[in-house]
């Protein structure tokens, strides 16, 4: 487990490299509102060479991006925030598909709403706290 403060949005860049180098499948990401979820996702993004503005897919779900980068091709954004029964709706979002594809990071925000579904599979857990000085703690599992 690594755990790290971060005080600005520039901190998350090295967080996004480290993460990186152990080339993930899933990144499964916790936290409360506003805990830099999103944000994390749009910095990972920019470091894979997605072209295009990466948005929260609160209403859409998920959203599939191209990238450019040498140990992917695709990033999936998923929000499970909106999920009302998990069960019934993930079958929808393919994420079978996509987990099983080599050159596939799928990123998961509010993923403790599927932790079910990702139980037994290769997952790394990033948690954002907010702390009482504005910063965040992040930790990686």
């Amino acid at each position: 487990m690594t755990e790290m403060h971060l005080r600005t949005t520039d901190d998350l860049g090295p967080l996004v490299r480290t993460l990186l180098q152990h080339s993930p499948r899933c990144l499964a990401l916790t936290g409360p509102l506003g805990a830099g979820k999103t944000t994390l996702t749009q910095v990972l993004a920019k470091q894979l060479g997605v072209r295009e503005s990466v948005t929260s897919p609160t209403y859409a779900l998920q959203h599939v991006y191209t990238t450019h980068h040498k140990a992917y091709d695709t990033l999936v954004h998923v929000d499970c925030y909106r999920l009302k029964n998990p069960d019934q709706e993930l079958p929808a979002l393919d994420l079978e598909h996509w987990l099983q594809q080599p050159r596939t990071l799928v990123v998961i925000e509010w993923a403790e709403r599927i932790k079910k579904f990702l139980a037994g599979r290769e997952v790394t857990w990033v948690t954002l706290t907010l702390e009482r000085d504005n910063t965040r703690r992040v930790r990686v599992s």
